[in-house]
């Protein structure tokens, strides 16, 4: 089964980049699997995701009560239906799952979109801030944990 972890974010503006710096971290942990990372948007996602079994997405997100660095499964590939989201990346993906379905492409399932809190305050920088930074390997380690209640083939031995 074909796997790719999908990080977006803009990497110019700081916390946004979350998905982006994950992914290099989930990157070292995780055998068997394809990464990407970027800040692409709509129709061009389709490069990424198309001919892939299964897709698991890591993205900033904003909520009203969100603490910075808390994370959520936003949803799973049969749990997604009704949300809507919007997107700072043109199509959300769930726009672009069904487009491709209508359009006979080879979509992945979704196995898991993961939304990592980042606040409100997103500013022009090159990195991560301090606070995030820091607990990212927390939150990778529980992403992968998560990961491999969805993907069997995930091992411990290869995530640790």
């Amino acid at each position: 089964m074909k796997t790719l972890v999908l990080g977006m974010g803009n990497p110019i503006l700081s916390d946004d980049a979350v998905g982006l710096a994950l992914v290099e971290i989930l990157k070292k942990r995780i055998n068997r699997v394809d990464f990407a990372a970027g800040a692409m948007i709509g129709l061009s996602l389709f490069d990424l995701i198309v001919g892939y079994d299964t897709v698991f997405i890591i993205d900033a997100m904003t909520t009203r009560e969100g603490k910075i660095g808390g994370w959520k499964k936003v949803c799973t590939d049969d749990k997604c239906g009704t949300l809507h989201l919007f997107s700072s990346h043109g199509l959300n993906i769930f726009e672009l799952m069904e487009l491709g379905v209508r359009c006979g492409l080879p979509m992945p399932r979704l196995a898991a979109v993961y939304g990592i809190e980042i606040g409100n305050d997103v500013a022009f920088a090159e990195s991560i801030s301090p606070e995030l930074s820091e607990i990212l390997p927390a939150i990778a380690h529980e992403i992968i944990g998560d990961m491999r209640t969805l993907l069997p083939a995930l091992s411990e031995s290869e995530a640790e």
